[in-house]
This record gives structure tokens, C-alpha cells and sequence, in this order.
């Protein structure tokens, strides 16, 4: 027990660090950002959170927010929107995918992330998407929603229900209820969706 409240606090020394020293690069002057005890379930809040998570040297994502709330039970940090959406930037081997929503929530046992409320995403390649949750999968390197979602890649629109993709939304499949239009000028983008379910929605 003592030896999980000694990491929990390094935790919070590092976040509340990266915060400060986030804000500053960022106006390039003293940070507005604050550590406070709360009275609410939350161990720690933080406002100006910024959060990343590296391994062997590479960034594997990065989180922004107006507000952070650590909480020690449950392993979880949740991020919230105040006056501008949360920011989420998830890397993959060659690209990246910058995510906005109203909130996020990050498992710091797996490092797994959720975003929920009006979800959007962009990769470097301009490929993007709409939903209002997305979940992203620290071992399978995913993104996936069980919720209707609506992807745009190049001239092709496609909407479905339950979505699994690479970070970069390269490679996608819908689940359900999928449906895609390919804008006019843009023959060379072929839809494989299909109606039933698993069936491949876009690549």
C-alpha cells in the first residue's frame, strides 16, 4: 500500500512539473496553472494539464486540457474541457492523429485513453472522423468506437455504427450500417463497405 501511494505521488509531481513547464514553452511566461487539493472525490486537480507518455525515447501521446483531475482509485486521470476542448495527440510509427472532444479519460495502468462529446480527429495524411466517443488501445495501437461515427478520406464519406482503425485512419472497418459516397472528381477512391456487420468499411 505504501509503495502504491509513493508511485501515485510521483505521478502527480510529474504531471503537475509537465503542466508547468507545457504552459511556459507554450506563452513563453509564467505559468497560470495550479496544483490544489479538491474538494471532490479528485485526489489532485490541475489546471492547465498537459500529460505525455513516452517509451524507449519515442512520444506515444500527449494530452492537453483546461482542467486534470487525478484520481487515485482506479488508476484514472480525466480531463476535462473548460473554456477549450481537450487535445489528444496520439503518435504511430509514422504519422500522428490530433483528436479534440469535450473530455478524456486516461487509464494510467494501461495507458489506455477514452475521448467522449463531440469527438474529432484529423491525421497528418487529412484523413478524419466524427463521433461522440473514441477509445484508443495502448498495446493494439488502435482507435475504435461502438458509436456512430462518420470518416472522411480524400472524396469518401463514409458513415457507420462501430468503427476499429489504425492510428493514423489509413486502414478502417465499420462494424454496421455502413454507408459511403465517394464525391464527384474523386473516382479513384472505391468503397468496399458493405451492409452487415464486420464487413470492411473504407481503406
Amino acid at each position: 500500500m505504501r509503495t502504491t501511494r509513493c508511485i501515485w505521488i510521483t505521478w502527480i509531481v510529474v504531471i503537475s512539473v509537465t503542466a508547468t513547464c507545457a504552459f511556459e514553452s507554450i506563452v513563453g511566461a509564467s505559468p497560470a496553472s495550479g496544483e490544489e487539493k479538491s474538494g471532490s472525490t479528485a485526489d489532485v486537480k490541475i489546471t492547465k494539464f498537459h500529460l505525455v507518455e513516452t517509451k524507449d525515447g519515442k512520444t506515444l501521446w500527449e494530452v492537453w486540457g483546461d482542467r486534470g483531475e487525478i484520481f487515485e482509485k482506479g488508476d484514472v486521470a480525466k480531463v476535462v474541457k473548460v473554456a477549450n476542448p481537450v487535445t489528444v495527440v496520439l503518435y504511430s510509427e509514422h504519422s500522428k492523429l490530433t483528436t479534440w472532444s469535450d473530455s478524456a479519460r486516461v487509464n494510467m495502468r494501461t495507458k489506455d485513453i477514452r475521448l467522449e462529446g463531440n469527438v474529432t480527429a484529423t491525421s497528418e495524411q487529412g484523413n478524419s472522423l466524427q463521433t461522440q466517443s473514441l477509445d484508443w488501445s495502448a498495446k493494439d495501437r488502435r482507435v475504435f468506437t461502438r458509436l456512430p461515427v462518420t470518416m472522411v478520406r480524400g472524396g469518401l464519406t463514409s458513415w457507420g455504427v462501430g468503427m476499429e482503425a489504425e492510428t493514423d485512419l489509413e486502414r478502417a472497418r465499420f462494424l454496421s450500417r455502413v454507408r459511403s459516397h465517394v464525391a464527384p472528381g474523386s473516382a479513384e477512391l472505391k468503397t468496399k463497405a458493405g451492409s452487415g456487420a464486420r464487413n470492411r468499411g473504407a481503406q
